[in-house]
């Protein structure tokens, strides 16, 4: 299932390899075992406000926020607070209280860009609408390990499903049983399917 590149150019290029290294020190700072849910709601609603990350700007402070806009979520840069901010929609927060797989997967997904594109949200807020207009016309001209939303999409697969994880899920049922996959990682089964093509890439294998 090869989707097509949606982001700009990232900062750096990202290897499976080592987006899932970056999602596997985040679920360890949480205490998850391979098989744990990831708590989308507790996280963002208890942890991310107390959250930071360190980057080339320093340590950054996470915060949540939640508005009425047109997309389901979204990262950001506060000037005023000097906070990255993860926000989501007021219908996104509403499923996300509803622990709905469409909202834990944009929670996830956004806390990618919080934590592998820091100093890049930091930049682009400084330049000015000009800028980030030419900026994000050389969207199409870079490959996908580069692209900000595929590296995104990658760290939120590997947050809500671990490799090891789906190793273990893989021993224990096959690489069919798509629908109970799903149901103990609290996911899609469009995520899952996704999540077959890429683990063992994952593993670095």
């Amino acid at each position: 299932m090869n989707r097509p590149l949606t982001g700009i150019r990232a900062d750096r290029k990202r290897s499976y390899f080592s987006i899932e290294q970056c999602a596997h020190d985040l679920r360890t700072l949480l205490n998850l075992g391979p098989l744990d849910r990831f708590d989308a709601k507790g996280f963002y609603d208890d942890i991310l406000p107390d959250s930071t990350v360190v980057c080339g700007s320093g340590t950054v402070a996470l915060r949540e926020a939640v508005e009425d806009c047109t997309q389901e979520g979204m990262t950001r840069w506060n000037s005023e607070l000097n906070v990255v901010e993860v926000v989501l929609s007021g219908e996104t927060y509403q499923l996300l209280q509803k622990d709905h797989v469409r909202a834990r997967s944009t929670v996830a997904h956004e806390l990618g860009h919080a934590y592998l594109h820091t100093d890049q949200i930091v930049r682009l807020a400084g330049m000015s609408l000009t800028s980030q207009v030419a900026f994000h016309r050389e969207r199409n001209g870079h490959q996908a390990c580069e692209d900000t939303e595929w590296q995104a999409n990658a760290f939120a697969a590997a947050v809500l499903m671990p490799a090891e994880g789906i190793e273990r899920l893989f021993n224990r049922y096959g690489r069919h049983r798509i629908e109970e996959i799903a149901e103990i990682f609290g996911v899609s089964t469009e995520s899952v399917q996704y999540r077959i093509q890429t683990f063992e890439k994952g593993l670095g294998r």
